[in-house]
């Protein structure tokens, strides 16, 4: 087999090693962020700040009960989707 050719095959096994432990280390990061996300959505001080971010908000609308229903719904659906991860 030709010089030149050995190393150019050794060069691509070499780019596809690369890749893939890129691809693998990319994935793990994906998950632990998810895991994060999750993690930091279940905590009780998280979930008070919504509820307050959204009690703010309806106060300080001109529709207050619309606006008081939004928040609610959103503080339900955080945790509902919070559990159900």
């Amino acid at each position: 087999m030709n010089i030149f050719l050995k190393k150019n095959l050794e060069d691509i096994r070499q780019c596809q090693h690369n890749y893939l432990a890129q691809k693998h280390h990319a994935e793990e990061s994906l998950e632990e962020a998810k895991r994060d996300c999750r993690l930091l959505m279940g905590k009780p001080e998280v979930l008070l700040g919504i509820v307050a971010a959204g009690a703010y908000k309806g106060i300080k609308t001109d529709v207050p009960k619309s606006k008081r229903n939004q928040a609610i719904m959103t503080f339900v659906r955080t945790t509902a989707l919070s559990f159900l991860k």
